[in-house]
């Protein structure tokens, strides 16, 4: 939690109108280039770590929407998709820098899902976000 010059806590993403807070409508990251570009519709409730082969390497934190909530913007330098194992998620990373910004499920999953790679986050977007583990490497 932060605290302000007054002492007086303050949340990161709430902003207090008329004496009640409230979150803002978007969330936007980016990759370190900034050649990727995901605005989010809502911010996440949650964000998850999981520890299954791939994300343990990634070290990504991810935030689950459905597709239609994240608007992905793609620059000139375009980004290069990694499928892997059950071939049901898509990895995105920036062709230029190498972030590892997203993924997105394929027809082969069950669950129709982008995942935004919160490490792309500023520390202020993600403090007080809840962060939940997932065994992924019991999967």
């Amino acid at each position: 939690m932060l605290v302000s010059q007054f002492s007086r806590p303050l949340t990161c993403r709430l902003i207090e109108v008329l004496g009640k807070k409230k979150e803002p409508e978007t969330m936007e990251v980016s990759c370190h280039c900034g050649n990727v570009k995901l605005i989010m519709a809502r911010y996440p409730i949650e964000i998850a770590e999981c520890n299954c082969s791939i994300c343990r390497r990634y070290a990504a934190y991810w935030a689950y929407f459905s597709p239609s909530e994240v608007d992905i913007q793609v620059g000139d330098k375009g980004t290069k998709p990694y499928i892997w194992g059950d071939k049901e998620v898509e990895f995105h990373h920036c062709n230029s820098c190498g972030c590892i910004t997203h993924y997105i499920s394929t027809a082969k999953c069950s669950v129709d899902r982008t995942a935004v790679n919160m490490r792309m986050a500023t520390s202020e977007q993600l403090q007080g976000l809840a962060l939940r583990h997932i065994k992924g490497v019991l999967y």
